[in-house]
């Protein structure tokens, strides 16, 4: 029993471990936030799903609130399709991401305090059968 709680106890540690690794700073960031959404299900190609907006929670800490770097996150409840197209978006611009994780510095300068969505495009046309359920859209954000 002890065997058991002792590998829990790592696993609970290794994931934190994780997360910290993924959310950690870069040079110029000071603060970050981190939040998640549930992501949108694609029934048809040629049309677009996108995600509930993704905001930071409470207050920010006193910063210029300037972004950083952005990391995203997303994932699907089946392997999607290889040419599904995914773009992460603020109010200033949308960015095509080459891969379901990574870190961008393209929405350095930007404000901080505005949130994000997740677009996603199959190209062509019909239905997707069975539909592409989004299951998790998450960025952390670093600013100054």
């Amino acid at each position: 029993m002890l065997r058991g709680a002792v590998l829990c106890g790592a696993c609970t540690c290794l994931a934190a471990l994780t997360a910290c690794a993924w959310a950690s700073a870069d040079t110029g960031t000071r603060h970050a936030w981190t939040a998640s959404v549930n992501g949108p299900a694609l029934y048809g190609r040629g049309q677009r799903a996108v995600s509930p907006p993704i905001l930071p929670s409470g207050n920010l800490p006193q910063a210029e609130g300037v972004i950083t770097s952005v990391r995203w996150r997303y994932s699907f409840a089946k392997t999607p399709p290889v040419d599904l197209q995914a773009y992460l978006c603020n109010a200033q611009r949308c960015v095509l991401l080459p891969q379901a994780e990574g870190l961008t510095e393209a929405f350095g300068g930007d404000d901080a305090t505005q949130g994000f969505v997740f677009a996603f495009r199959l190209p062509g046309q019909g239905a997707v059968a069975p539909a592409l359920q989004g299951k998790s859209n998450q960025v952390t954000v670093g600013f100054r």
